[in-house]
């Protein structure tokens, strides 16, 4: 297993992080610390990682204050980009995924004061091998978590990553933020999102790239509480 710990300040979601930063052993780590912004790493990790072949990551996500709703990790293909897995890091991650050295490791994480991601990189081996061990143990806790429910509150302009199971989210504002949904292919049939106004300000449910609203609506202005799910088509919801 490759152990790699990349520490920085703001992951913009944006730069991209070409050039190989300089890596330390450190209490069984290899560290190093990214120029501040950075957002989108190579999934070869500058030579860090098995050459050639796919293989199991592991992503672990650790910051000073808490994260927020827009933080997220994305795993994309390219080029062109396009992207394959997306998810907010928790503090219960069991997410594990299958990547490439070619692919790109995109993240977003506000400005803490400090932001450790933590990549546990495992390589595919045969049965009983600890790669299968891994995954097979991934699958089955993100199983039973499927109908889990979870809860949020924003407070300002907001991009959702993708979600599954019940998500409610509140907007307590005094200002008409706009709330970015995302890629309707990332989120699953079953997901279900409750999204209710509580402040002032009445937010703006807006889809992604060229997904559309029930009705081909470009955007939602929501003065209650909506139920929003993806019906494989558009985006689908109801409410006020």
């Amino acid at each position: 297993m490759y152990k790699l710990k990349l520490l920085a300040r703001e992951l913009d979601g944006v730069t991209i992080v070409e050039q190989a930063p300089t890596f330390q052993l450190v209490n069984g780590w290899s560290q190093a610390t990214l120029t501040t912004p950075a957002g989108i790493l190579p999934a070869g990790f500058w030579g860090k990682v098995p050459g050639g072949d796919p293989y199991l990551l592991h992503i672990n996500v650790l910051t000073t204050g808490p994260l927020l709703v827009g933080d997220f990790v994305e795993l994309r293909s390219g080029p062109p980009a396009q992207p394959r897995r997306q998810y907010q890091p928790t503090p219960d991650n069991t997410v594990l995924l299958l990547v490439r050295p070619t692919d790109q490791l995109r993240l977003v994480v506000a400005p803490q004061q400090e932001i450790a991601v933590e990549l546990l990189v495992e390589s595919i081996g045969g049965v009983n091998e600890l790669g299968s061990r891994l995954h097979d143990w991934a699958q089955a806790t993100q199983a039973s978590q499927l109908g889990s429910v979870r809860s949020a509150t924003i407070t300002g302009p907001t991009a959702i990553p993708a979600w599954t199971g019940l998500w409610h989210i509140i907007h307590n504002s005094a200002n008409p933020d706009v709330v970015s949904l995302p890629p309707r292919g990332l989120v699953p049939l079953d997901a279900t999102l409750t999204f209710t106004k509580r402040g002032v300000g009445t937010p703006v449910l807006t889809p992604f790239g060229n997904d559309t609203l029930s009705g081909g609506l470009p955007a939602f202005g929501v003065t209650r509480t909506v139920f929003v799910r993806n019906n494989g088509d558009e985006w689908a919801f109801v409410g006020a």
